[in-house]
């Protein structure tokens, strides 16, 4: 889920709810007062050289070390560290640590960026200067010409550098001259309430810059993505909205382990999916390593895709190709004697949105209720989990899908119901959404089971029904929100969902994810292999209109069909339920009434089924 957990780095679900509620048994009933640790705050005039003696690890030989600390109040922030990079440098190794745990589950985070040279002196370092970012999970990181160490040398010692090649999550190339930053993102700073001594962060950062020209006698050559259709049949494809791979935290799965999990068949223990995103953390990095290995699976789509984290929420740039910048909390510059010098206030996520969408990709809001941080406790321990932007901040009309369910499926995941509750919410803020799921898996298939970290990939399965199995294919699809989420993976039972309103002898039909205008409308709606006869409890078709049950019935048969007609305008959508756990969630059908004059435009322009001139008397 891309989620950073102070103590699991960026594994979530099941066994971290475990996880969690045993950490509340052992610190207690905390409560902070009104306001701590809210994101942004007022930046201290200066900070003081402090911090850790020296950095586990590795041995460097730094030819600068930066020390510091951050108050309480900085949380969500992030600051830039300026350092001169002189000619002839062929590699910049960043090595960098902070205080260690108040106790077993509290700590403070900091999340590590680098950038290069920026065209100005004292202009944002911003998207042109971005050469990666590690959060958490990347201590120790080296950025070259060259690219990175092989996939073998990964596997057997993930987080250890190889002289000279760039780290999974930074961006190889030439190392210009000029004046560098490191980027610490303030994402904890354990309070005084919460158990530390004066509520503030002390920092270490150790800059070693190496002329060997051994570091660059390889240039990085990334693979080309080949954007050609892998199906060109109009149909339901299987696929998950959101996985990870090793260039997110180091440590997780190969991208070799990855699609080879996702794409083997049901049938053989795989995800048994047509498709996937590829939504590493922030970086594009991973996006030039896809096309080495798409000749592997044919008929198959590896769709780039980037998880934006921002620190009170998480987001995904879908198949826009491009890096957009994850920063929404307030950006400051540290002057060489600690002051801190405001650079750019916070941003919206709206406005990320906008990038995105300008660069022809598709939004996402991911698990936007799990952990949340009303909870003192998880503000600290899962910071930016969940969705914690006002609705003016996020702007729904801007998002494309939200995660209905990430990970597995109730009882073991509590906040699906939240989260169903959430895309509701947004939904009668009359933003037209999908529904979608994802695994948010960092380990393929390897994470299977109860009390699992997270679901393996496939887990839950997002039904899309796209003209041709390609990034365009599946952007347009979603976009038009013909989906629904099998939260039980690819076995689970299938669903259609259809709408036809009768006027003057023409006939306007609709699906999933369409908007229909009548006074009356004939909906029909079936289950597809659902029936269980020897199952304990039986499979409940629900009507969902406008957020709450509308019809239901259970389901009697492998091709349950329950038609009925209505004059009630609003969004219709599935629900399957089997005891406790939901095994399926649609995106709605809108039925709209008719406009109030004649000729008035009507429709809407995301999908072909809809024409403004049969809305006209």
């Amino acid at each position: 889920m891309g989620v950073r957990f102070a103590a699991l780095r960026g594994q979530a679900v099941a066994c971290a709810i475990a996880v969690a509620a045993l950490a509340l048994l052992a610190v207690g009933a905390l409560a902070l007062p009104a306001g701590a640790g809210a994101h942004g705050g007022t930046a201290p005039a200066a900070a003081t050289a402090l911090g850790p003696a020296s950095c586990p690890g590795a041995a460097i030989q730094p030819s600068q070390v930066i020390t510091g600390e951050f108050p309480a109040e900085l949380q969500g922030s992030f600051v830039l560290l300026p350092f001169a990079v002189p000619a002839g440098t062929t590699a910049v190794r960043v090595k960098y640590c902070w205080d260690p745990p108040i106790g077993p589950f509290v700590r403070h985070t900091l999340d590590l960026g680098l950038y290069e040279p920026r065209a100005e002196p004292g202009a944002l370092y911003g998207p042109r200067e971005f050469r990666g970012w590690g959060g958490s999970s990347h201590p120790d990181v080296i950025v070259s010409p060259e690219g990175f160490k092989s996939e073998a040398e990964y596997v057997a010692s993930p987080r250890t550098n190889v002289p000279g090649k760039t780290t999974r999550g930074f961006m190889p190339g030439p190392i210009p001259a000029g004046e560098w930053a490191v980027e610490l993102g303030v994402a904890a700073v354990v309070s005084k309430a919460l158990g530390d001594a004066d509520g503030k962060v002390g920092w270490r950062v150790e800059i070693e810059l190496s002329s060997d020209p051994a570091f660059a006698d390889e240039p990085y050559e990334p693979a080309p993505y080949d954007s050609a259709p892998a199906g060109a049949t109009r149909d339901w494809y299987a696929g998950d909205m959101h996985v990870h791979a090793e260039h997110s935290a180091l440590g997780d799965a190969t991208m070799t382990e990855t699609f080879g999990h996702a794409f083997k068949p049901l049938t053989q223990g795989g995800g048994g999916l047509d498709f996937m995103t590829l939504s590493d953390y922030v970086v594009p990095t991973a996006w030039g390593e896809i096309g080495r290995r798409q000749a592997e699976f044919p008929g198959k789509l590896i769709a780039r895709s980037a998880e934006v984290i921002t620190y009170r929420g998480h987001t995904n740039n879908h198949t826009s190709a491009t890096y957009v910048d994850y920063r929404t909390g307030p950006v400051y510059e540290r002057e060489h004697d600690g002051t801190l010098i405001p650079r750019r206030g916070p941003r919206p996520p709206r406005e990320l949105y906008d990038d995105v969408h300008a660069a022809g990709g598709f939004t996402q809001i991911n698990h936007p209720t799990i952990f949340p941080s009303t909870d003192p406790f998880f503000q600290q321990f899962c910071r930016g989990c969940p969705w914690d932007y006002t609705d003016e901040e996020t702007d729904f009309r801007k998002v494309d899908a939200i995660e209905v369910n990430t990970g597995p499926p109730p009882p073991q995941n509590p906040y699906t119901t939240s989260a169903i509750a959430f895309y509701e919410r947004a939904l009668d803020s009359g933003a037209r959404i999908a529904a979608v799921g994802a695994s948010d898996s960092h380990n393929a298939g390897r994470t299977a089971g109860f009390l699992s970290p997270q679901a393996p990939v496939g887990t839950p399965t997002t039904m899309v029904y796209a003209g041709e199995l390609s990034e365009a294919g599946i952007r347009s699809a979603v976009r038009a929100r013909h989906t629904y989420v099998k939260l039980t993976g690819g076995k689970g039972p299938d669903v259609r969902l259809s709408a036809e309103v009768r006027r003057r002898k023409k006939v306007t039909r609709a699906m999933i994810g369409d908007a229909i205008r009548g006074g009356e409308a004939a909906f029909t709606a079936r289950v597809l292999n659902g029936f269980d006869e020897t199952h304990p409890s039986p499979l409940v078709l629900t009507l969902v209109k406008d957020g709450v049950p509308w019809r239901t019935e259970t389901v009697t048969s492998d091709d349950h069909v329950l038609r009925f007609s209505t004059a009630e305008h609003g969004r219709y959508r599935i629900q399957l339920q089997r005891g406790p756990v939901v095994e399926v969630v649609s995106s709605p059908i809108w039925f709209d009434p008719l406009p109030a004059r004649p000729g008035n435009g009507c429709g809407d322009p995301n999908h072909a089924h809809e024409r403004a001139g049969e809305c006209k008397k």
